[in-house]
């Protein structure tokens, strides 16, 4: 009796010490599930996050590349302008165009169309902290590039501002600024009638000098361009095939 009186008690310790582990056990696996739900949904919600950034990514980029392709055909024409009266620049010019024809040539020497892009998205994933999460090395590689040459564009077309002004400064003094702009919708009062003639900018150097100048600005805008167009493209790939 003795013997079955303490071997109760310790028998009875005994289930009770298995029954605490075990609600400890079930307590922990709770835990350790609820813990891998939490971190299911935050992944979740993580790839659910970033594949909207990546749709409005990608839409932003097709539309600055519609914008892009606009503004290199206007920069082609400027320069293709500028490259025909460089060449025809001599002590002796020999021009074969109407007045009217050498104006309209002119007048597109003066074109300076700037690229109108978007990069509403990107400043706020930089902004945001967001850009470095990004899961796609690649394209956050590709983004940096973006923003250097986005940089690059902005500074040249600073200076090829300058190259726009002198030239046209030159037409003012020098020519009739009221032909070129009869080409236009804003000047609808005909052209001058007083006496003018374009035709002596082609023996002048201080005029081949302002042509030269702003054809380098163009061409260099053109080849800044083409490498956003470049990187762009590959934004494109990357954000279209990872949403």
């Amino acid at each position: 009796m003795e013997k079955n009186k303490t071997g109760k008690p310790a028998f009875a310790a005994g289930r009770y010490f298995k029954y605490a582990i075990g609600e400890i056990i079930l307590v922990v696996l709770g835990i350790l599930i609820a813990l891998s739900i939490n971190n299911w949904n935050e992944n979740r919600k993580e790839l659910f996050n970033e594949t909207k950034i990546l749709k409005t990514l990608h839409a932003e980029f097709k539309q600055n590349r519609s914008t892009l392709d606009s503004t290199l055909t206007l920069l082609s024409s400027a320069e293709n302008a500028l490259s025909f009266v460089l060449k025809k620049i001599n002590p002796k010019p020999n021009i074969n165009l109407s007045p009217r024809k050498l104006d309209s040539v002119l007048l597109q020497t003066i074109n300076n169309p700037y690229w109108k892009r978007s990069e509403y998205t990107l400043r706020n994933l930089e902004n945001s902290g967001k850009l470095s999460s990004l899961s796609n090395e690649v394209l956050k590689t590709k983004l940096y590039e973006w923003s250097l040459v986005s940089t690059a564009i902005s500074d040249k077309d600073s200076d090829a501002t300058i190259g726009f002004n002198y030239l046209l400064k030159y037409y003012k003094e020098n020519g009739s600024l009221r032909n070129l702009d009869s080409f236009g919708t804003l000047i609808s009062e005909g052209r001058t009638s007083l006496s003018y003639n374009h035709l002596k900018f082609f023996s002048d150097v201080v005029f081949e000098n302002a042509i030269n100048d702003f054809l380098v600005y163009i061409r260099q805008r053109i080849r800044n361009y083409k490498t956003a167009m470049i990187i762009i493209d590959e934004i494109i790939t990357i954000t279209e095939t990872n949403q």
